[in-house]
């Protein structure tokens, strides 16, 4: 019921013009929308708040998020860049824009701000597995090492930096450190595909 509910109140946002729905509604819209999967929707509403003039960190920061959603990667870059204009401070921005940096392939623009995050906010999950992330499609294998570790040890259970760190010893030439961290992985997660691949590639 609550998701008809839902549903029935998307569709009748969605009939009203943009202009005549408030700031409010124009924000529940947008989340309906992503909830359905529809991202382009979703970064019409926030669109439709720009024309409003609501241009605030806020809204920006949202767009940044879908324009990455959809697919326009210059564009969030941008927009995640206005929003670290209006809040310096802030750690969510520098961690959007990670995102389309690393879709482009911008390794060092998404290092500097992983590098930037871990300044302002030491062992942050995201930075730590991003960097890690970025190290490893780089064949940094020392480096990515390094990150995976920090992350593990402030993070021991996640499945996905034991199979960061797994695919990095394999990499490395660590078959047996790597046989030990995939089997491990394959205790609590059995159906874990990656752990199943690495395994295969074991000699």
């Amino acid at each position: 019921m609550r998701s008809l509910n839902s549903t029935l109140l998307c569709l009748a946002l969605v009939a009203l013009p943009a202009a005549a729905q408030s700031v409010p509604e124009l924000y529940r819209q947008s989340y309906l929308l992503e909830g359905k999967g529809d991202a382009a929707g979703a970064l019409k509403a926030m669109d439709s708040l720009g024309a409003k003039g609501v241009t605030d960190y806020t809204a920006t920061l949202r767009r940044g998020w879908l324009l990455y959603l959809v697919g326009r990667y210059t564009e969030s870059t941008a927009a995640y860049g206005k929003a670290m204009a209006q809040e310096p401070k802030a750690v969510e921005p520098k961690l959007g824009a990670m995102l389309p940096a690393m879709a482009l392939r911008r390794w060092k623009d998404a290092e500097k701000l992983g590098a930037d995050v871990l300044a302002l906010a030491p062992g942050d999950y995201l930075a730590l597995s991003r960097t890690a992330f970025i190290h490893y499609q780089q064949s940094r294998w020392d480096k990515a090492e390094a990150f995976y570790k920090q992350a593990l040890a402030l993070y021991p259970s996640n499945v996905e930096m034991q199979l960061g760190l797994a695919w990095t010893w394999l990499k490395q030439g660590k078959p047996a450190d790597a046989k030990a961290r995939f089997e491990a992985v394959l205790q609590v997660a059995p159906d874990s595909t990656s752990a199943l691949e690495g395994m295969a590639q074991v000699p």
